[in-house]
Protein backbone atom coordinates (compact mmCIF):
# COMPACT_ATOMS: atom_id res chain seq x y z
CA UNK A 1 0.00 0.00 0.00
CA UNK A 2 2.99 2.43 0.60
CA UNK A 3 4.55 2.02 -2.43
CA UNK A 4 1.35 2.48 -4.14
CA UNK A 5 1.01 6.16 -2.38
CA UNK A 6 4.47 6.62 -3.06
CA UNK A 7 4.35 6.68 -6.81
CA UNK A 8 1.10 8.54 -6.90
CA UNK A 9 2.86 11.02 -5.11
CA UNK A 10 5.94 10.82 -7.73
CA UNK A 11 2.86 11.44 -10.56
CA UNK A 12 1.29 14.33 -8.95
CA UNK A 13 5.09 15.72 -8.05
CA UNK A 14 6.29 15.14 -11.52
CA UNK A 15 2.76 16.55 -12.97
CA UNK A 16 3.08 19.88 -10.69
CA UNK A 17 6.56 20.24 -12.03
CA UNK A 18 5.54 20.11 -15.70
CA UNK A 19 3.23 22.88 -14.76
CA UNK A 20 5.68 24.79 -13.08
CA UNK A 21 9.07 24.41 -14.24
CA UNK A 22 8.86 24.68 -18.08
CA UNK A 23 11.47 26.23 -19.63
CA UNK A 24 13.41 23.05 -20.66
CA UNK A 25 12.19 20.77 -23.37
CA UNK A 26 14.51 18.07 -22.15
CA UNK A 27 13.49 17.94 -18.76
CA UNK A 28 9.58 18.04 -20.15
CA UNK A 29 10.40 15.00 -21.92
CA UNK A 30 11.59 13.41 -18.51
CA UNK A 31 9.17 14.52 -16.53
CA UNK A 32 6.49 12.75 -19.52
CA UNK A 33 8.70 9.52 -18.90
CA UNK A 34 8.49 9.58 -14.73
CA UNK A 35 5.06 10.10 -15.10
CA UNK A 36 4.51 7.13 -17.55
CA UNK A 37 6.36 4.90 -15.32
CA UNK A 38 4.77 5.67 -12.14
CA UNK A 39 1.08 5.08 -13.87
CA UNK A 40 2.63 1.87 -15.18
CA UNK A 41 3.69 0.51 -11.69
CA UNK A 42 0.51 1.08 -10.31
CA UNK A 43 -1.16 -0.40 -13.31
CA UNK A 44 1.01 -3.57 -12.37
CA UNK A 45 0.42 -2.93 -8.72
CA UNK A 46 -3.14 -3.03 -9.04
CA UNK A 47 -2.92 -5.93 -11.23
CA UNK A 48 -1.54 -8.22 -8.40
CA UNK A 49 -3.47 -7.05 -5.97
CA UNK A 50 -6.87 -7.98 -7.58
CA UNK A 51 -5.44 -11.09 -9.32
CA UNK A 52 -6.13 -9.63 -13.00
CA UNK A 53 -3.81 -9.93 -15.82
CA UNK A 54 -5.43 -6.74 -17.74
CA UNK A 55 -3.23 -4.11 -15.46
CA UNK A 56 0.05 -6.03 -16.66
CA UNK A 57 -1.88 -6.02 -20.59
CA UNK A 58 -2.47 -2.42 -20.26
CA UNK A 59 1.44 -1.89 -18.48
CA UNK A 60 2.72 -3.67 -21.60
CA UNK A 61 0.99 -1.27 -24.25
CA UNK A 62 1.59 1.95 -22.18
CA UNK A 63 5.87 1.02 -21.69
CA UNK A 64 5.92 0.56 -25.69
CA UNK A 65 3.86 3.84 -26.01
CA UNK A 66 6.20 5.65 -23.67
CA UNK A 67 9.57 4.00 -25.60
CA UNK A 68 8.06 5.78 -28.80
CA UNK A 69 6.78 8.88 -27.04
CA UNK A 70 10.82 9.41 -25.72
CA UNK A 71 12.27 8.55 -29.33
CA UNK A 72 9.77 10.88 -31.01
CA UNK A 73 10.16 13.41 -27.89
CA UNK A 74 13.53 12.77 -28.79
CA UNK A 75 13.80 13.53 -32.48
CA UNK A 76 11.92 16.97 -32.33
CA UNK A 77 14.13 18.24 -29.53
CA UNK A 78 17.16 17.80 -31.78
CA UNK A 79 15.56 18.74 -34.97
CA UNK A 80 14.30 22.13 -32.64
CA UNK A 81 18.12 22.28 -31.48
CA UNK A 82 19.48 22.35 -34.62
CA UNK A 83 17.85 25.05 -36.59
CA UNK A 84 17.12 27.48 -33.01
CA UNK A 85 20.50 26.42 -31.17
CA UNK A 86 18.74 26.37 -27.63
CA UNK A 87 15.90 24.32 -25.91
CA UNK A 88 14.29 26.74 -23.66
CA UNK A 89 10.58 27.69 -24.85
CA UNK A 90 10.57 30.49 -22.73
CA UNK A 91 12.75 32.68 -24.14
CA UNK A 92 10.53 32.13 -27.71
CA UNK A 93 7.33 33.61 -26.20
CA UNK A 94 6.90 36.68 -27.21
CA UNK A 95 4.71 39.11 -25.36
Amino acid sequence: MLSILFLSSLFVIFALLILILKPNLLFLLFALEIILLGINVNFIFASVMLDDFLGQYISLILFSVAALDTSVGLIIILNYYNLHSFTRIISNIKG
